[in-house]
């Protein structure tokens, strides 16, 4: 059976700084969830915990206080509204969840592909495709290290453009295919979801071949996938269920691949 496109495990409201649309509210969220007549949808604003201690510098606004102020989330017949977070690893590769607030969390989303965070997931700004390769495997490899919860853990964007502005690609075409299986073999025993959030809609054979390299060789890995939008704004959300559509089609998925919350 085809995987079905039910829910949105990765969207942002005007908790997180970086949502700069006041409409993105978790009302308005909600909505989008009920006109696409997904199961669940989850919030989860940016987090940094303050019980963490970090040599980087994270933003205040961030802390639990914040990222809970959403709390009671509108209700619905029609749709689960799970209470979740994304997180970062700082330069040392900690994560900014304690072990105390993971329980609080539906869902947990770990970024290990914020490499432009320079001074706070990177010590200093990487300039090349060589760094850039070498620090997601490095990231990835670590996540996976840790003594976490992860069915209630998922990796966000693993081919964003955030890994090296302009050159994502070249960063990916250097990630070799056995450290993609070894570490894709290790993310399906741990447990642990692969974001699917590619926008293959807008892409070249020649860049979907690039982009989705990643995730069919976590499909062959036995690797579970969600969907996640990452929608910082409400305009973002017209074609998410279309996008989500499409890259369900071009990794052939069926629903034995579903990672289930």
């Amino acid at each position: 059976m085809r995987y079905i496109a039910d829910h949105d495990f990765h969207i942002h409201s005007t908790v997180s700084l970086c949502c700069h649309d006041g409409n993105q509210t978790p009302e308005a969220i909600l909505d989008y969830a009920e006109k696409n007549r997904f199961k669940k949808i989850c919030l989860t604003n940016h987090f940094w915990d303050e019980r963490v201690k970090s040599e980087a510098e994270w933003c205040d606004e961030h802390n639990f206080e914040a990222v809970s102020s959403v709390l009671p989330l509108p209700s619905s017949e029609n749709v689960e509204f799970l209470f979740g977070c994304e997180t970062d690893m700082d330069f040392n590769n900690v994560i900014g969840v304690s072990k105390e607030r993971l329980d609080v969390f539906d869902f947990v989303i770990v970024a290990t592909t914020h490499l432009h965070l320079s001074g706070n997931t990177v010590k200093k700004q990487i300039l090349t495709p060589e760094e850039a390769a070498f620090y997601w495997l490095d990231k990835f490899e670590s996540l996976l290290s840790k003594d976490l919860p992860f069915k209630k853990i998922g990796i966000a964007h693993l081919t964003t453009g955030h890994i090296l502005k302009g050159r994502t690609d070249e960063v990916l075409q250097l990630l070799s295919d056995s450290s993609l299986y070894d570490l894709f073999k290790e993310c399906s025993y741990k447990g642990a979801g692969i974001e699917l959030n590619v926008k293959t809609m807008n892409m070249t054979q020649q860049q979907k071949e690039i982009f989705l390299r990643p995730y069919f060789i976590a499909k062959e890995c036995g690797c579970k996938f969600y969907l996640g939008s990452d929608s910082h704004k409400a305009s973002a959300l017209d074609c998410a269920k279309e996008n989500f559509e499409d890259v369900i089609t071009q990794l052939d998925l069926t629903e034995e691949y579903k990672f289930k919350i």
